[in-house]
């Protein structure tokens, strides 16, 4: 499994669409409604790291600039 926020996004929907087709059984859904979970925990601490360290990058700066982001 990839350890990077790109690389849990990534498997994170291809699990979600794996259920959203209905094709597995039972509880292959549940090994993989259970993974997915595992992962958009794992995605959320992620962000909430990124969050700390530019509020921290920020503070540190005593300033505030718009961050652009690559389209």
């Amino acid at each position: 499994m990839e350890n990077n926020f790109e690389g849990k996004i990534k498997k994170l929907e291809n699990l979600v669409a794996e259920l959203e087709k209905g094709e597995i059984s039972v509880e292959e859904s549940i090994e993989k409604y259970t993974e997915a979970m595992k992962l958009a925990k794992d995605c959320d601490l992620i962000l909430k790291n990124i969050e700390e360290k530019v509020t921290k990058i920020v503070a540190e700066n005593n300033e505030t600039k718009e961050i652009e982001t690559p389209e």
